[in-house]
């Protein structure tokens, strides 16, 4: 007689149990990678959608659009010049007279006894701004610097200790430069009582002339910035010039390898987004994958409005004007010879054509809306569906789960109970001599 009792009933539980729910589990590894899949695919979607809407706005600056401009300075050290799209095509004689520089003083003799004497107030204002110092609070030069600094009323002045030979002053600075920040002092007199005041730096006006000192144009500013000079440009005083120095000569021009560089950064970037759209929407013929958004409408949409854009006229201007064409497969290409041409006869219009709120670059960002907007885009939206349908399959995964261990506890105490019989019957054979 076969010895059956040897049977294992867990690892025969477990296989029935398997059976049991193995279709379910096939099912649901489908379902579970066609969702990955299609994550996937949104993910990319997405990704590729935002790294091309960043492009477009690092391309459409307000102070930085398409074109690029430079500028060029006769001697060194003395500016330094930067340039914005909307610069234009010029040259100017500068010369830098004296830079600006913030107001300091300090408070010689004065001592940490004189500030605990002291009754009354200290004003200190700046630029009609004013805060006024209790001096009976203070009992020091660092209490006094202390609530100089601590109060939020200060007008924009930083009090310091200072310490020479063994010595320790009181400094005053004013936060900016600019004869219009002076410091001005008032208030008890016998708060400087034994101390005289001296000034370290004075308070002035960065000065610079258009052309010669002695017949140009005399301009001032607080700051060593000057913004509002020429249109487009920026001139920040790094050292004056001496009298009789030869004038700056400031050449600002096309910036013709960076505005080269900012159309290639365009044409790389739309040409990246329309190979992702088109893995993404493949039909899946001539042997070919199938996209996981083949046939959807709105990927469709956004791809064949994004081409119809480059044939369309902005402002009067077409691409084709600044040597960007597309080939065969749609994918753009730049012609430096044609740009160059362009640049050189007209470079503003490159700006008119792509930058601005109603360029090609601000049409092409506003057409992704449908898809990116975080409020009520197509991507956000089926991110939402998404999850719902993970959740859907998590909780099914968790039912197949009971399902098998109920069924595997239950056919385990079948075969728990099958091999309890079979060992009784292999004992009453025993005893007969039948094994």
């Amino acid at each position: 007689m076969t010895d059956l009792s040897s049977i294992d009933p867990q690892s025969m539980a477990s296989q029935m149990a398997g059976f049991d729910v193995q279709t379910l589990k096939n099912q649901l590894k489908t379902q579970q990678a066609k969702l990955a899949a299609q994550q996937n695919a949104l993910r990319s979607l997405k990704t590729n959608l935002n790294e091309f809407r960043t492009a477009l706005t690092n391309l459409n600056k307000s102070d930085n659009g398409m074109l690029k401009t430079s500028a060029t300075v006769s001697q060194d050290n003395f500016v330094k010049v930067t340039t914005t799209s909307d610069t234009r095509k010029g040259s100017y004689n500068v010369f830098v007279q004296q830079q600006a520089s913030s107001h300091q003083m300090a408070f010689n003799d004065l001592t940490d006894d004189a500030v605990r004497q002291a009754q009354g107030s200290m004003s200190i204002a700046i630029n009609g701004k004013s805060v006024a110092i209790d001096m009976d609070k203070v009992g020091s030069l660092a209490d006094l610097a202390k609530a100089i600094n601590g109060s939020d009323k200060n007008p924009g002045a930083t009090a310091s200790l200072v310490r020479s030979n063994g010595q320790v002053r009181l400094m005053l600075s004013s936060d900016k430069t600019g004869e219009e920040n002076k410091i001005v002092l008032s208030g008890e007199p016998d708060v400087m009582k034994g101390s005289s005041v001296k000034t370290i730096s004075a308070a002035q006006d960065a000065i610079i002339f258009l052309g010669d000192p002695a017949t140009g144009i005399e301009i001032k500013s607080s700051s060593n910035s000057f913004s509002n000079l020429i249109d487009g440009v920026t001139v920040d005083i790094t050292q004056a010039q001496k009298s009789g120095d030869t004038p700056l000569r400031i050449d600002v021009g096309v910036d013709t390898s960076g505005t080269q560089s900012q159309l290639n950064t365009f044409v790389n970037a739309y040409n990246k987004l329309m190979s992702s759209l088109g893995s993404l929407t493949a039909s899946g013929s001539s042997g070919s994958d199938r996209g996981a958004f083949a046939g959807d409408a709105g990927v469709t949409n956004l791809r064949r409005e994004l081409n119809e854009m480059l044939r369309t006229s902005f402002n009067g201007l077409d691409m084709t004007q600044f040597g960007i064409s597309a080939d065969k497969d749609g994918k753009l290409k730049l012609d430096n010879e044609k740009l160059d041409e362009q640049l050189k006869t007209d470079p503003g219009k490159l700006n008119a054509l792509f930058n601005g709120s109603d360029g090609l670059l601000r049409k092409m960002d506003k057409s992704m809306d449908r898809l990116l907007s975080v409020t009520n885009g197509d991507i956000k939206s089926r991110e939402e569906t998404n999850r719902r349908r993970e959740t859907e399959l998590t909780d099914r995964s968790d039912k197949i789960n009971t399902r098998y261990d109920s069924a595997y506890n239950r056919y385990l105490q079948q075969f728990t109970r099958m091999q309890s019989v079979l060992q009784q019957m292999n004992n009453t054979a025993s005893m007969f001599g039948l094994v």
